[in-house]
């Protein structure tokens, strides 16, 4: 589909999934519960964005927030990462992080707090945020391979924001939650693929 007929159907998408509404996939949203309490903090330029995850991740977990940073005069609310009954876990792969199944559990709340957007844009937040600067930080082991096929990866074994959600809370949770999480994300992927296709005859659709 050529770039200025994809930009003519901007009128055309569904509010909530965000993709034309011909491939609509709200009916296949489903919630998933998990305990462990998400931030997702996003760059501000990729909130309209059809191929971030993030908004998606939100639609899927209740107990996911996104928190857009870059904004003027909106910086970041540091109260929300300040309750002394919360166990924060950084979700980035630094110097010093760890894998996220060496986290001890306590009695405390989990917060799991997940950087946002391009890679490039992603690694700089924690160093710009005070507020995340001293969190413990981890990182994700023998995930395996990515179904995210709406950007190019910037190497091997990335994967994009929800996946990481989903697998984290494997760790922080259960397996169920990244099952439910994974059995929607490619209902999602692939809709948005036919979307970006432009595959409007209902004879060619997919079944999902």
């Amino acid at each position: 589909m050529a770039k200025n007929k994809r930009r003519a159907t901007l009128a055309h998408r569904c509010p909530r999934c965000r993709i034309n509404t011909h491939w609509c996939f709200c009916e296949h949203i489903k919630t998933v519960e998990s305990d462990v309490r998400v931030s997702i903090v996003m760059h501000h330029t990729e909130r309209w964005l059809t191929s971030n995850t993030a908004h998606f991740a939100s639609l899927v977990l209740p107990s996911c927030e996104i928190i857009e940073r870059g904004v003027l005069d909106s910086p970041i609310p540091e109260d929300i990462f300040s309750c002394p009954d919360t166990d924060y876990l950084y979700l980035f792969p630094t110097e010093d992080s760890l894998p996220i199944r060496e986290f001890a559990k306590t009695k405390k709340t989990v917060h799991l707090v997940v950087p946002d957007g391009s890679w490039s844009k992603a690694k700089k937040i924690h160093k710009r945020e005070n507020i995340f600067k001293a969190m413990p930080k981890y990182h994700l082991i023998d995930v395996g391979t990515s179904n995210y096929q709406l950007r190019k990866s910037p190497g091997e074994n990335f994967l994009c924001t929800y996946e990481a959600v989903a697998n984290a809370l494997e760790v922080l949770d259960n397996s169920v939650v990244k099952d439910q999480m994974l059995e929607v994300f490619d209902v999602f992927v692939k809709r948005v693929l036919m979307s970006r296709k432009g595959v409007f005859d209902l004879d060619k659709q997919e079944s999902f």
